[in-house]
């Protein structure tokens, strides 16, 4: 047997490691090198001339020598044709040609959802050219709204064979791609996922996308979370760091002592503890409110007020009643209310001021606030500026006092209206189930009275019938 015979025989039993020689007959004759990759994914050729007085290596050869060797797929015939011509027309030797390529299998894609890169990426919006950045507005949560687009179906890819150079088939697989599926509030729609409700955007460890309709927050509101702005309830396990405002379009529910810089909620405030305000604080709540004592805060409520403890330095404005429990004080407050006061004791013995008016709607009162207010300013203007118009009756000033008085007609007829609509309700009564102090004022639908004397369990009603508020003993329901 031929060295060449040896060589053809040895590189077909070890096919996928080998070089393959193919020689047209004698060692004179045009041949070539076919090295055929280890894991038989492509093939490449060396081409070389014959010697003087040697035959041309003839494609039909190469093409039989590759078939009797297996190498049957993705065989690029043409490429060996111009290269064995090339090497036997300009007798030069042609190195590294690619003449069979596998064909790659194409991996399945599962039907997957992508999210939104900006819900998973969200970050605050800061304006690096700002003199001041407000940090306390730096926000962690991602907030969606209803029917906002969380993340787009794609569909599933099927997946195909490949094969090597020698026909043998090769797998696909299926690929690994980040699983997502629809949670609670959130709507599974043939293009993808959507925000069912609006709320905070929740991924979990299996990757199930929620629309949380309360915020948790477990260590309170700080630099860590920003400004809370959320639509649903929230739940604060923490403090409230100084400066921090939180806006809710639930309710807000406190286990702790609630620092009051702004808090809005649309319906109910429940702390478990108190409310502090440091004077600056301001509460706007859409629904009642439930704590054991307020104390240095404004708060505005349409529904009632439930106090345990005491309300001190305080303003309450509400449009039902304040209801306070069995230990239950106002000192040195102003207390504006539709409804009525119930509470233990009212003032001090060092003759505190405080101001309780029932029966009054305090948005109207707001409102004839600033319009008599602002009759005030423009009658001042007014004055100072006749003085001047009868030094120097110029026509921009003859304007000014036609606009002005114009001006004053329109903010007293809107006082009249709003005098008309503040007392909203004349049985409002006040009830101290223990002791009202010299220093308190009282009124009920704009009638006041004027506590001089000590008094204990007393109930103090407007008698309209002679316009007056009269107290009555206080019995204690059995």
């Amino acid at each position: 047997m031929s060295d060449t015979s040896e060589q053809e025989e040895k590189s077909q039993e070890t096919k996928h490691d080998s070089v393959l020689y193919i020689h047209q007959g004698d060692q004179k004759d045009g041949y070539a090198e076919v090295t055929v990759s280890k894991n038989a994914d492509s093939a490449v050729a060396n081409f070389y001339p014959p010697a003087s007085g040697g035959s041309f290596l003839t494609y039909a050869l190469f093409a039989a020598k590759l078939e009797e060797n297996k190498i049957s797929a993705g065989v690029l015939h043409e490429v060996i044709q111009e290269s064995i011509l090339k090497a036997n027309s300009t007798h030069t030797a042609i190195y590294q040609i690619l003449i069979a390529q596998w064909t790659p299998p194409h991996n399945e894609i599962p039907e997957h959802f992508v999210i939104r890169k900006d819900l998973l990426e969200r970050k605050p919006e800061i304006d690096p050219n700002a003199v001041h950045i407000d940090w306390h507005s730096i926000s962690v949560f991602t907030i969606v709204q209803l029917k906002e687009p969380i993340a787009r179906r794609i569909p599933k890819v099927d997946g195909t064979i490949g094969l090597n150079i020698y026909g043998e088939s090769i797998p696909s697989i299926i690929e690994k791609v980040q699983p997502f599926a629809a949670g609670d509030n959130v709507i599974d729609h043939p293009t993808g996922l959507f925000a069912g409700k609006n709320g905070r955007l929740a991924i979990d460890k299996n990757g199930v996308i929620s629309i949380e309709e309360v915020l948790i927050l477990k260590n309170g509101v700080d630099f860590t979370t920003g400004n809370i702005t959320f639509p649903g309830d929230v739940i604060l396990k923490g403090k409230i760091a100084d400066g921090f405002k939180i806006y809710s379009g639930g309710s807000v529910v406190s286990n702790t002592v609630v620092d009051v810089t702004e808090i809005v909620c649309k319906k109910d405030l429940i702390v478990q503890a108190g409310i502090e305000g440091g004077l600056k604080g301001a509460m706007r709540i859409g629904g009642s409110l439930t704590a054991k004592y307020i104390q240095n805060c404004r708060v505005a409520v349409r529904g009632d007020v439930h106090v345990s403890g005491s309300i001190i330095q305080s303003k309450v404005y509400s449009m039902g009643s304040i209801i306070m429990g069995t230990t239950g004080k106002l000192v040195g407050c102003e207390c504006i209310v539709i409804g009525g006061v119930q509470a233990l004791e009212i003032g001090n013995p060092r003759g505190a001021k405080t101001y309780i008016r029932c029966g009054t709607d305090f948005t109207v009162q707001q409102e004839l606030d600033i319009a008599n207010e602002q009759l005030k300013l423009l009658t001042l203007k007014v004055q100072k500026a006749e003085e001047v118009y009868k030094e120097e009756p110029l026509p921009d000033i003859e304007k000014f006092l036609q606009d002005a008085h114009q001006k004053k007609l329109e903010i007293s007829n809107r006082i009249t209206a709003y005098l008309t609509g503040i007392d909203k309700n004349d049985a409002a009564t006040i009830e101290v189930h223990g002791t009202i102090y010299p220093g308190t004022e009282i009124e009920i639908c704009h009638v006041a009275y004027s506590v001089m004397k000590e008094q204990k369990q007393v109930v103090f009603r407007l008698d309209k019938s002679r316009g007056i508020i009269v107290s009555e003993p206080y019995k204690k329901e059995t």
